[in-house]
């Protein structure tokens, strides 16, 4: 990874991410065909738990919560002593590898794709936002790298990411336990059937910012 000058405006990208709605992450809202959420991994020792496997012990639904997914869905949940996760603010490692590797599958240059990878401008508020550039399969490392430098502008795995050619894009909003992921309908269908990850359909930041303005399709499996 390298880091990119604060005067390259990223073919456009820049003046949005740095805009003050964009804070926390930039929520791109047209340009892409469907989305969907990546939910951050939720351990009880070594198990796996899907969220709604543990709102389920509240007889609750992810699809009854009216807001975007976050660690407080679980608020009132007794969790084992053990548990772990959802992390929030960035994508935990075990499902940044998995969903690099389906990205890939539906990028022309594969593992190869050259992309943008952009903090929040929480970081620095009022300063350029810092950006890298580098090979989609980097990512692992990058990951690695931005945990190893906490109290550093790269405390945080970047907020945003995406290829050059913008075919998707990638959102883990500062305050939230779960990454927004935008592309073609093919690549989201994949990431919804996976069985490594816990993806769902649920409203987008904006949507429930405008209530009056939400797509009900979002939700719906």
């Amino acid at each position: 990874m390298r880091l990119v000058p604060d005067d390259d405006p990223l073919d456009g990208m820049r003046v949005r991410l740095e805009q003050d709605e964009a804070l926390l992450g930039y929520e791109p809202q047209e340009g892409f065909a469907d989305r969907c959420w990546v939910l951050h991994t939720i351990h009880e020792g070594v198990v796996r738990l899907r969220w709604n496997a543990v709102l389920a012990r509240a007889g609750r639904r992810l699809e009854d919560w009216e807001y975007t997914p976050s660690w407080r869905v679980f608020d009132g949940i007794g969790l084992a002593d053990d548990a772990d996760g959802p992390s929030g603010g960035e994508i935990d490692r075990e499902c940044l590898v998995r969903l690099v590797g389906l990205l890939a599958r539906h990028s022309p240059d594969g593992l190869a794709a050259e992309c943008y990878w952009a903090q929040a401008a929480i970081h620095e508020a009022g300063r350029p936002v810092t950006v890298w550039r580098g090979r989609l399969g980097e990512a692992p490392a990058f990951h690695d790298t931005a945990c190893s430098e906490e109290g550093s502008a790269a405390a945080h795995f970047p907020a945003q990411w995406w290829p050059l050619d913008r075919s998707w894009y990638v959102l883990t909003d500062w305050d939230l336990s779960a990454t927004e992921v935008f592309g073609s309908p093919d690549l989201v269908a994949a990431l919804l059937v996976d069985d490594e990850l816990d993806a769902v359909r649920h409203p987008g930041i904006a949507e429930v910012l405008n209530d009056e303005g939400r797509d009900a399709r979002w939700r719906s499996r």
